[in-house]
């Protein structure tokens, strides 16, 4: 069975929550990885602490201790701060979060209630139409307003192949240079005025170029399409006359049935809907901003971290493992090789945990890139009306599986190609509404004239319908 909108839409929400959690869940094994390193730093710490006292016997443990101590307040001062900058941005992200849910909450209900007024309008407006229907007058009107439509479509086919006929034929009667002559002569009207030879030679050239015939020809081209504009302007507004009637029935039809204010109860809502769907839009984009604030306080870009690791490798600028070892091998003693062995160990094992940060850190970045991407998926869906329950999907859709899969934005994007793919508009209390009518009042009005025309004239009725709602109204 198809899936409705609705559903896919929460399915959508749910989805966004998953990549939401998915983030949070990389974010600590992020944390896990630092708590190992920062364990690594504190055994590397400790071997050169051992090594300088085996090399500076003259320096006592406390005073090597006492060095380091000056360091770690710096290292902690930093960690606080960017502890405190996570812990203003998770307060801020459960804010945000907690007004996207609410709104979403709102949108699903204010969907049920759209749809609900959208059914009693059409419901009203069935009732308005019988009315009609049913209307002596309105069926009378109907049926002379088919038939004016009839007849001026037939004219103003007509007009169109006079005046093409014109465009195609007059030219040559204006470059006629004897036809001219005549005409400017007004040769065979009382106008004309010459005699003896001139008439004689005038004559002789109207035989010459047929001018009678050319004349009444000429006549009908130039005259005959401005007589038909006017017939047909005249037809219009005597057609006007009659949907200006039919336009009173249908007002006081669907004054008494109440359908005005049910269209207003469904615009007000449309526009509240609207309202929210820019509301969330807006929450969603604040959630995922503070996201990314929280993605990044973990990359190592990070300017906590980038302090840090200053602060770090200026305490260890003249004590690199190489230049240990190589002291190490002037001694004939083996405890400094151990020790520097040791170090070596340590920061190997350091080099494989910063890959391992690397390789979490892009997950973490792909991460946030599907995160985002559902959300703005999220957002498009309800600018596209797919939220709405007159809007149903193929079941082969599986929105939660393709977002587990995805591992891009490009994934989602391809999520919503198969969504608009799959996507199909089912029955709807609005589906009467077609591209020519799209206000309710002027559709009441269309169908019940061509019912009420009925046989052959219901197409030119609803035309006729169509054509006032063009020119007269702005419904």
């Amino acid at each position: 069975m198809p899936i409705p909108g609705p559903h896919v839409h929460q399915q959508l929400i749910s989805a966004y929550h998953q990549t939401a959690a998915k983030l949070e869940r990389i974010r600590g094994e992020l944390g896990q990885i630092e708590v190992q390193r920062e364990k690594l730093e504190d055994d590397r710490e400790h071997t050169l602490t051992k090594l300088a006292t085996y090399y500076l016997p003259d320096l006592t443990p406390e005073s090597i201790q006492e060095t380091w101590a000056e360091i770690r307040p710096t290292m902690r001062e930093i960690l606080l701060r960017k502890q405190n900058r996570v812990r203003e941005y998770e307060a801020d992200l459960q804010d945000q979060n907690r007004i996207r849910s609410h709104l979403e909450d709102e949108l699903v209900r204010l969907n049920t209630r759209l749809d609900e007024a959208e059914k009693q309008q059409q419901e009203i407006a069935d009732q308005v139409e019988k009315a009609l229907r049913e209307n002596p007058q309105f069926i009378e009107l109907s049926q002379h307003a088919s038939m004016a439509e009839a007849a001026l479509e037939r004219a103003e086919a007509n007009l169109d192949e006079i005046s093409q006929d014109a465009a195609r034929k007059l030219p040559a009667y204006q470059s006629c240079r004897l036809f001219n002559y005549l005409l400017d002569r007004h040769y065979g009207t009382p106008k004309y005025e010459h005699k003896g030879v001139n008439r004689r030679m005038d004559r002789w050239i109207a035989k010459l170029v047929d001018y009678p015939q050319s004349k009444r020809n000429y006549d009908y081209l130039t005259t005959t399409p401005a007589t038909m504009r006017t017939v047909i302007a005249e037809d219009r507004l005597a057609l006007d006359t009659v949907l200006d009637e039919l336009d009173r029935h249908r007002d006081e039809a669907a004054q008494q049935c109440g359908l005005l204010s049910q269209i207003q109860t469904a615009e007000s809502l449309r526009q509240e809907r609207e309202s929210i769907v820019t509301q969330l839009d807006q929450a969603s984009r604040q959630c995922e901003t503070t996201q990314s604030e929280l993605t990044r306080l973990e990359a190592p870009q990070c300017e906590f971290h980038a302090e840090a690791i200053s602060v770090f490798r200026n305490m260890l600028a003249q004590s690199t493992s190489d230049d240990l070892r190589q002291e190490a091998r002037r001694t004939p003693e083996i405890t400094d090789d151990q020790i520097v062995a040791s170090l070596r160990g340590i920061e190997t094992e350091m080099t494989r945990t910063d890959r391992t940060t690397d390789e979490c850190d892009e997950r973490l970045r792909l991460g946030q890139e599907v995160y985002e991407a559902v959300g703005r998926l999220t957002q498009r869906f309800r600018a596209s009306g797919y939220d709405r329950g007159n809007c149903q999907f193929s079941e082969s859709l599986d929105v939660a599986g393709f977002v587990d899969r995805a591992r891009n934005a490009a994934d989602i994007e391809d999520l919503w190609q198969s969504i608009r793919r799959l996507q199909s508009w089912g029955p709807t209390t609005m589906d009467k509404i077609t591209s020519v009518a799209t206000h309710p009042m002027t559709q009441v009005m269309i169908n019940a004239m061509a019912h009420a025309a009925a046989g052959a004239m219901s197409d030119h009725a609803r035309r006729a319908g169509q054509r006032g709602s063009r020119n007269r109204r702005g419904w």
